[in-house]
């Protein structure tokens, strides 16, 4: 393919085509408090590491919209489709972080407070960032859905080994709505990305390095370096062919071959 060092966002406008935005949109999965089934987890509590893990990806998830804030303030905010998919893409992490927040306390006794701190960024950060990315202009569209393909890929293995570990069939079920829920949203985010970094040399190269630099997963930040240590040592240390094997598929990513991305935030 050409490549298109300043495409508009009328030519970015066919990656992942048979993705209906509007129906996704439309269709879009909210409170999950009415299938959590908390009783299940009085009568048969989660191990104190399994609540340790599931706050850390409550938090996660959260920390979606610190990330939304500064994505939005870029090229990626002129692509209407993308808006779009990213404003619904945040309103299901909202739910599914609620639905983790839920089953913590059901462990804790009836009328605990619940954590309500806000997640700051500083904003001479944010505003440098949207400079830069603005300056930057369309490629950056590519880092940022080379970004959210990479921490779905991430977080669905993250999940999967939190429902292997804690071998507790309610926490499973509730696992598999958001991991179908997940890969559902990579139906959008992988395709926009291989096609974006293929149409683009300039996107290759920012994205390698953006990709090098985040701190994974995506929302790390929001927690203490101590906690992200935790994650990886319990779900991805003892899964090294797990790691491998995400690195791989990241390597599958035009112009991302050799980052080791999840090696290298495992310590591995």
């Amino acid at each position: 393919m050409p490549d298109h060092h300043e495409a508009s966002v009328d030519i970015m406008r066919f990656p992942a085509p048979d993705f209906d935005v509007r129906e996704f949109a439309r269709q879009a999965a909210g409170s999950h408090r009415d299938k959590l089934h908390l009783e299940s987890y009085r009568q048969a509590p989660l191990s104190a590491d399994i609540l340790r893990i599931l706050r850390y990806m409550q938090m996660v998830e959260r920390a979606t919209m610190t990330h939304l804030r500064s994505v939005l303030v870029t090229a990626t905010h002129k692509d209407a489709r993308i808006t779009a998919f990213l404003t619904t893409w945040a309103f299901e992490k909202y739910w599914i972080a609620d639905a983790l927040e839920q089953i913590q306390l059901a462990h804790q006794p009836v009328g605990t407070d619940v954590d309500r701190a806000p997640f700051t960024t500083p904003a001479e950060r944010t505003i440098r960032e949207s400079i830069v990315a603005n300056i930057v202009g369309g490629p950056m569209i590519a880092v940022h859905m080379a970004l959210g393909t990479v921490d779905q890929w991430l977080t669905v293995a993250a999940y999967r080994c939190i429902s292997a570990l804690a071998g507790h069939a309610q926490l499973s079920a509730t696992i598999t709505t958001i991991v179908s829920l997940k890969e559902r949203q990579l139906e959008f985010f992988e395709p926009q990305a291989r096609y974006r970094l293929t149409e683009s040399k300039q996107a290759r190269r920012i994205a390698r390095r953006r990709l090098a630099k985040t701190p994974w997963p995506i929302g790390a930040k929001a927690e203490p370096a101590s906690e992200t240590r935790f994650f990886f040592d319990r779900l991805f240390v003892p899964a090294r062919a797990l790691v491998a094997e995400l690195d791989a598929r990241i390597d599958t990513l035009p112009g991302q071959s050799g980052l080791s991305l999840i090696r290298k935030a495992a310590r591995l």
